[in-house]
């Protein structure tokens, strides 16, 4: 048992730097869809975007820079400043009598796999709430007809499927899915379904950031693969991400390249042909 106060001090300042460093990755990552690839997005769509709706977008993108640079700045400098203080404690450490060199590295080890287990499955995972449901596929089943008959049976469903790092992806999510949602919020007879493939505490992160409502599936490489090519009934299928299908109400995929959220006439007039 490690009785020294500076061995834990020191070892506790270590252990929180790589919470920084993950923090630090995810501020970076939003940057790059968030700020850069919105304002490239409503440059390159400035014809089809109305003068209001590009200043919104800047408006957005720009109040977003400001505040990522903050952040990493702020957990740069804070890390740095705890790497400095970890020092300080384990030569404080050092001059103490009878020490055993090999305790700071224990007392490292064991915060930091807790610190980052804690970040990675208590704090970050979602739990299925009334607004937000997380589906599952038993092992080996990626049938899309049965997760339609088990979950959305006599509904519309507007199938979203994306990546947690899919840049077209997440500007739908950030700037039309809550007007989407807003449009059919009386309506009991349809339901939205995500399927997403990539990085799992992303994933949990932007269904948070974004507050995506209906229901989720996540899945690895493979079988995302398989759930999309399953839907299109097509084995030879490119996957694509975005990608929006429309289940009809008796559970066929009635239209297999849907409009996206940000066209919004045009997707509205398709979901409301099969609500209809």
């Amino acid at each position: 048992m490690i009785k020294s106060a500076n061995c834990w001090l020191g070892a506790l300042c270590l252990a929180i730097i790589p919470l920084l460093i993950i923090d630090i990755s995810q501020h970076a990552l939003d940057w790059q869809h968030e700020v850069r690839e919105e304002i490239i997005i409503a440059v390159q769509n400035a014809n089809n975007v109305s003068a209001q709706q590009k200043a919104q977008i800047l408006d957005r993108a720009f109040e977003r820079n400001q505040t990522l640079y903050f952040l990493m700045y702020a957990k740069a400098v804070s890390g740095i400043v705890l790497l400095g203080m970890a020092i300080w404690f384990f030569r404080l450490y050092g001059k103490e009598e009878y020490i055993a060199k090999w305790k700071p590295m224990v007392a490292i080890t064991t915060l930091m796999t807790l610190f980052i287990l804690t970040k990675v499955f208590v704090i970050n995972p979602l739990k299925s709430t009334a607004h937000i449901q997380f589906l599952q596929f038993a092992p080996g089943e990626y049938s899309f007809q049965k997760l339609y008959n088990e979950n959305f049976k006599g509904k519309v469903v507007y199938v979203d499927f994306w990546g947690t790092t899919c840049g077209p992806c997440l500007h739908e999510f950030r700037n039309y899915t809550k007007p989407l949602k807003e449009k059919y919020k009386q309506r009991t007879d349809i339901a939205f379904l995500y399927v997403s493939q990539g990085n799992r505490y992303f994933w949990n992160e932007q269904i948070r950031k974004y507050n995506i409502e209906g229901y989720h599936v996540f899945l690895g490489l493979q079988e995302y693969d398989r759930l999309y090519k399953n839907a299109l009934q097509d084995s030879s299928a490119t996957v694509l991400m975005p990608r929006y299908m429309i289940v009809d109400k008796s559970g066929k995929i009635a239209v297999t390249v849907a409009h996206q959220p940000s066209e919004t006439d045009s997707l509205y007039c398709q979901l409301d042909k099969f609500l209809n």
